[in-house]
């Protein structure tokens, strides 16, 4: 197919029809006159016919190469077409793929995702977790949701951070919440799969249930707090001190850490910086005693209204 900027660029380099004409008279002299010396006609091509030739060579490699993003460009927004709904016995909205547990994103919200960012079919979510949890709890493929629907992988992501279920017409995103084992996921890793260094654009501090931002990290502090939070480690904990996490929850110690990705998604975590615990996904993880007070640092002076009691 013929681009018209290269047929534009190229016509302003071209040689005019006087320089043709002259070219031309040169080179038939040159034929005529055996004693003159091939070396002018040559010097002649270099001086005249080359840059021109070059010129035009330059032209029709930058206009005809593929278009590209510039780096640093903004990447694809993936945008919420349909808000998720609880389900009528109170279970997540999960499935189950390649050891991994998955919570689907705003408990089921459809997505608009182009099918040219997925890849070819996975598999189908074959089980109904809720006919029989006993059972398909842990099997590969098996769901409380979307059960019929085909999983695919999303350009951009790891599939071990989220994956795509397309299901009735439409599009939903699984984020990976734990392992299938029961073993823990190890939290610097799970933040360099989820590629948080290069996708979180800000911080939000918010409250335990992130109704209101009680703060917005500084654009030099997000790497640092990302590195930091990879500091926890599994956290194997007593009744008593499940019990001190609620309290710290219905008390206002329990704040939402909110990661706001470039392509419009979230990413949420709690932190209860007086215990030093930190929770992510359905883990939770202890800040070593060397990085407590780096931590607690972090929510200095953060106040917010404890929860009503029920």
């Amino acid at each position: 197919m013929r681009d018209d900027r290269i047929v534009r660029a190229y016509e302003q380099v071209k040689p005019s029809p006087s320089a043709k004409r002259e070219m031309l008279d040169r080179i038939l002299a040159a034929r005529e006159e055996p004693s003159r010396p091939i070396s002018r006609i040559n010097a002649m091509f270099y001086r005249r016919v080359l840059p021109v030739a070059c010129a035009a060579a330059v032209l029709l490699c930058v206009f005809a190469l593929p278009e590209r993003s510039a780096p640093g460009s903004s990447p694809v927004v993936i945008q919420q077409t349909a808000p998720g709904a609880d389900s009528p016995n109170g279970m997540r909205k999960m499935m189950n793929f390649d050891g991994f547990r998955y919570a689907f994103l705003e408990n089921g919200a459809a997505y608009d995702l182009e099918p040219d960012r997925l890849s070819q079919p996975l598999g189908t979510l074959d089980y109904d977790i809720q006919a029989n949890p006993q059972v398909y709890g842990s099997a590969e493929y098996a769901a409380s949701f979307a059960v019929g629907g085909t999983v695919y992988e999303i350009d951009g992501y790891d599939p071990a951070f989220r994956l795509a279920v397309e299901w009735e017409g439409q599009y939903y995103i699984a984020q990976c919440v734990d392992t299938l084992d029961d073993s823990t996921l190890d939290l610097g890793s799970y933040f360099d799969t989820a590629g948080f260094q290069d996708t979180v654009d800000r911080i939000e501090i918010c409250d335990h249930a992130g109704r209101a931002v009680l703060r917005e990290m500084d654009e030099a502090d997000i790497s640092p707090l990302l590195t930091l939070l990879t500091r926890a480690v599994q956290a194997e904990l007593t009744d008593e001190e499940y019990q001190e996490i609620a309290r710290a929850q219905r008390s206002g110690g329990s704040y939402q850490l909110v990661f706001r990705l470039a392509d419009g998604t979230s990413y949420s975590l709690y932190v209860i910086p007086a215990l030093s615990i930190v929770a992510a996904g359905d883990n939770r993880y202890r800040m070593p005693e060397k990085y407590q007070q780096e931590l607690s640092e972090v929510f200095n002076g953060l106040q917010q209204v404890p929860l009503p009691m029920e």
